[in-house]
């Protein structure tokens, strides 16, 4: 590891406070605690899909123009433009009507795609050189306690009234003290970090594998969080089973991303993915069985490790490639997650409507064992 005196330690610490502030805030109420306060305003299952497709489009705008942005203007001048875009969206909604809604979910997701691209480039150019995996883990691991923390705090504070637009633009606000403490970014012109011998898991283009991670993973996530409620409901589950495997599933993607961080500098990126890859196989495997409530949320806390890696993994890959400009890597495994999660729950529906419920977990597990034929056979794991 690089030596501290060489190391911002300071900026690397803000840099992670903005993060999980502004995640609880864009993501956790934007994107978790939102559709809940709008389906009990009346809003429809056409409209609240219609809404969070909004907000998914203008993520993928945020993530396509960041680069470009950073470039000229900077990286903290993008990340306070995207907190603010977002708050502004926030704002918009709770006295409006539906013409005032669309835009504003737009708003809301723009805002998170400018301060991902604007933020995580910018961390992960100061990181440690042999650390740089465990940062990006326990990044992954900060900003995943958003799913968790902003509906608890919904909860005390109440759906009902406009609290919890409060709360996200306090906690998206608030972000921008620590970015205001933050050293200012290296230069634009910075590739991304060359890959060591050490370091290097592949025999061809790292950044390759990150997009195919990327888009596995984000098929795999959202088809596992849109359509779990149907393979709930056809193990008959109550409600309040299925809300507590969900947690659990979040619980086990927050715990073991440090974990895959470790194994990634330790031992390559793609022997741990490979194994990430392969645990996820031999998971929906036991989840597939007939298990009792206690086996299945043993299963699915591990699932939620495995599966939720899957973007942490990318991540690395986009850190670790020599080739181009690490804004421009980071957004296309970004990007690449991102589109791939529109498609996940419709891939999904398909095959559980033709087949069972079961099909969800069954996707899973081919798709991990996809994954892990493409290692075995095109890629040189290496220590």
């Amino acid at each position: 590891m690089n030596s501290d005196h060489r190391t911002d330690w300071r900026t690397i610490t803000a840099l992670n406070a903005v993060s999980t502030l502004s995640q609880i805030g864009q993501f956790g109420i934007g994107i978790v605690v939102l559709p809940l306060w709008l389906a009990q305003h009346g809003l429809n299952a056409a409209q609240l899909g219609i809404f969070a497709s909004a907000e998914w489009f203008g993520m993928l705008v945020g993530l396509a123009v960041a680069p470009r942005l950073n470039t000229q203007f900077g990286h903290r001048t993008v990340i306070a433009i995207g907190l603010l875009v977002t708050i502004l969206g926030l704002a918009a909604i709770p006295d409006a009507d539906w013409s005032i809604r669309l835009p504003a979910a737009v708003l809301i997701g723009l805002g998170l795609g400018l301060r991902w691209i604007g933020l995580e480039p910018w961390l992960y150019q100061i990181a440690p050189d042999k650390a740089r995996g465990r940062l990006v883990g326990f990044h992954e691991t900060l900003i995943g306690l958003a799913p968790i923390i902003a509906p608890v705090l919904t909860e005390w504070v109440g759906i009902n009234g406009t609290a919890a637009f409060f709360l996200g633009i306090a906690f998206t606000g608030c972000a921008l003290i620590p970015l205001a403490i933050a050293r200012p970014a290296p230069d634009q012109t910075i590739k991304s970090p060359a890959v060591t011998n050490h370091s290097n898991p592949l025999s061809h283009n790292v950044l390759a594998l990150g997009i195919i991670v990327a888009i596995i993973g984000g098929i795999t996530d959202a088809a596992f969080s849109g359509l779990f409620p149907i393979f709930g409901a056809g193990r008959n589950f109550s409600s309040e089973q299925m809300e507590t495997l969900l947690s659990v599933f979040g619980l086990g993607g927050l715990l073991l991303q440090f974990l895959v961080g470790w194994l990634a500098d330790h031992r390559g990126l793609a022997f741990a993915t490979l194994v990430c890859a392969i645990g996820t196989v031999f998971i929906t495997m036991i989840a597939a069985l007939p298990l009792g409530f206690i086996g299945l949320t043993l299963s699915i806390f591990a699932l939620g490790g495995t599966v939720t890696s899957y973007l942490t993994l990318a991540i690395i890959a986009a850190t670790s490639t020599c080739d181009g400009n690490l804004s421009i890597n980071v957004r296309r495994v970004s990007m690449a997650y991102t589109a791939s999660s529109i498609f996940g729950p419709l891939i999904a529906g398909a095959a559980m409507k033709t087949l069972s419920g079961e099909a969800l977990i069954w996707l899973i597990g081919l798709l991990g064992g996809a994954l892990s034929g493409y290692l075995l056979l095109k890629v040189r794991l290496v220590r």
